[in-house]
């Protein structure tokens, strides 16, 4: 934190909060768009440029995908926090009530490529092909990802079901301590 030239929010002096809590509800929309839940997004895990009052979000180790069971849990969650944070600090309520889960529209994968909770193989799999299928490719390289697949792709068809195991839920992908766990059942 010490590297970033920014205070928490928290602590900030806020020159226009309308502006700042609309900039914030477009971050927890656009993390979504990219198919994750921050899971703790706060005035702690907030930072603010003072001059410019531009947010720096931090502490990302509790994310989750959009797919994840508790997902629209979480984002109502995140969305409340700061709800409350600018009733209480700054006396404002903003005359929407949104965002709400039924804004999210998915446009990217990073919840896949970064293996957030809630995604397991087979979906980030099936993911990633749907999003190669609708959105324009930016080169041929991504088209020969499947073809050159051969045994990497059985493979993985077989950690696949391994993770249908537990219950038809879907496989936690997380800390080096889970994976273990996971290794001795």
């Amino acid at each position: 934190m010490e590297l970033i030239d920014a205070f928490p929010l928290r602590q900030a002096e806020v020159t226009d909060p309308a502006k700042l809590y609309k900039t914030l509800m477009e971050l927890i929309l656009k993390f979504a768009s990219q198919g994750l839940i921050h899971g703790d997004f706060n005035e702690f895990n907030i930072l603010l440029h003072e001059e410019s009052q531009e947010p720096v979000v931090i502490d990302f180790p509790q994310m989750i995908s959009i797919n994840h069971r508790n997902a629209e849990e979480q984002f109502n969650r995140d969305v409340e926090c700061i709800r409350s944070f600018f009733q209480k600090k700054f006396r404002y309520t903003a005359d929407d009530a949104g965002p709400f889960w039924s804004d999210v529209k998915r446009v990217g994968t990073l919840d896949a490529a970064v293996e957030a909770s809630g995604i397991s193989k087979k979906q980030a799999k099936e993911l990633e092909k749907y999003m190669r299928e609708v959105a324009p490719l930016e080169t041929n390289d991504d088209d020969n990802d499947e073809e050159e697949g051969g045994e990497e792709e059985d493979e993985d068809e077989k950690d696949d079901n391994d993770d249908d195991d537990d219950d038809g839920k879907d496989t936690i992908h997380g800390s080096d301590d889970e994976q273990e766990s996971k290794q001795k059942k």
